[in-house]
């Protein structure tokens, strides 16, 4: 990578007959002209004070730069910001005090392969290939700002590739198990009144994320705890209302007793008077499964469960991808719901409507495939092409 030259400007020449000043800056050259040496010098001292450049431009000044502009422009949330700030400096860490400049597409590459080998202070395994791809990201994110200020001309991470394989799904519990998990936690809230318990049954039972569950006001509930309100979210597709399972009202009402409308459902941090954090209600989630003797699972395991017993129940899929937040039903296919309940889904629901009409004033198949969203139509197909290339009797 070609080392940038700082910015300046030079001149006045005399050049057939007028005078010229030269703007060096982010290695390129501008030249412009002037009747009058005294013009030119009153040009250059503006072009001057317009390139001049600060006696220091770390990584980390950039680092700090970046974060304001996101923060300020509102393309970042504050605890994003900070926690990819936090994930940039342990990658970045060698070169954080020198000029933004210095990291080459080699020594970058160095430093996501440390990346890669670096172990979690919080397992002791090695990172997996999802946060160290992210913190790759993070640093590209990081240099293509640095690009557009003019800070270095070649983002240093452009051709640093991604290295392993990012595992799309997480261990989701069974449906006995859910069962196990759920009387759990309830006994947990009874004897206990641990309030977190039932914000773990309400990720279980709607498919909602952390954020969505611990930043629940009052008011949120509504029509007597038949509806839950989420009026924003971590993407645009977030606002929704949903109905909330009849088992679970009674225990939404009970917490919201006592309190103003404005005050969260799950209460606020002992020490921070704000929403509690994310990983109090994961420990939750591993303490009921402790209890209930399952396998321990993250919170955001509960709502992958949730998209599989969806799916797997017959719920068209563009239903289940709009009630957990998504935009379209292949975020829900990729990361949530099994791939097993997609299939079984499809099938039923092809079975039911190629039965035919039944007694009762039931409706024809035609009527039912009708009725079938785009997708299960395209499984339809794809089981009728399958069944003709096999010498199906379908055929």
């Amino acid at each position: 990578m070609r080392r940038k030259s700082p910015p300046r400007v030079v001149g006045p020449y005399l050049e057939r007959g007028k005078w010229r000043i030269v703007v060096v800056e982010n290695n390129e050259r501008k030249s412009f002209f002037f009747l009058t040496e005294q013009e030119a010098l009153k040009h250059k001292a503006g072009f001057t004070k317009e390139v001049a450049t600060p006696t220091s431009r770390t990584l980390a000044d950039v680092l700090a730069e970046w974060n304001a502009h996101r923060l300020r422009t509102g393309s970042c949330k504050e605890h994003t910001a900070a926690g990819q700030s936090a994930r940039a400096r342990l990658m970045l860490g060698p070169y954080l005090e020198r000029d933004v400049a210095a990291l080459t597409p080699r020594g970058a590459a160095a430093l996501y392969q440390a990346q890669t080998e670096r172990r979690s202070a919080t397992t002791g395994n090695p990172l997996s290939a999802a946060t160290h791809q992210t913190d790759r990201l993070i640093a590209k994110e990081l240099f293509d700002f640095a690009v557009q200020r003019g800070y270095v001309g070649v983002n240093p991470f452009k051709d640093v590739k991604p290295i392993g394989k990012i595992k799309a799904g997480k261990l989701q519990l069974r449906i006995d198990e859910a069962r196990q998990f759920t009387a759990t936690a309830i006994q947990l809230f009874e004897d206990e009144h641990k309030t977190l318990a039932i914000g773990a049954l309400v990720a279980l039972t709607m498919g909602l994320r952390s954020s969505e569950v611990l930043q629940r006001v009052v008011r949120d509930l509504d029509d007597g705890a038949r509806y839950l309100w989420i009026d924003r979210g971590k993407t645009a597709n977030a606002r929704r209302h949903l109905e909330v399972p009849v088992p679970l009202q009674p225990y939404l009402l009970r917490l919201a007793v006592g309190k103003q409308p404005d005050e969260f459902l799950f209460g606020l941090g002992v020490r921070s008077k704000r929403p509690i954090r994310h990983q109090r209600l994961h420990e939750m989630v591993h303490s009921i499964c402790r209890r209930a003797g399952v396998p321990r699972i993250c919170t955001h395991s509960l709502r992958g469960l949730w998209a599989t017993l969806a799916v797997g129940s017959g719920v068209a899929s563009h239903a289940v991808a709009e009630s957990l937040g998504h935009y379209s039903f292949a975020m829900t296919r990729k990361h949530y719901a099994q791939p097993a309940a997609i299939t079984n889904a499809g099938t039923a629901r092809v079975v039911a409507a190629l039965e035919g009409p039944r007694p009762g004033g039931k409706p024809s198949a035609q009527e039912l495939i009708r009725q079938l969203d785009p997708e299960t139509l395209a499984q339809l197909a794809a089981l009728l092409a399958a069944g003709k290339g096999k010498g199906d009797p379908a055929k």
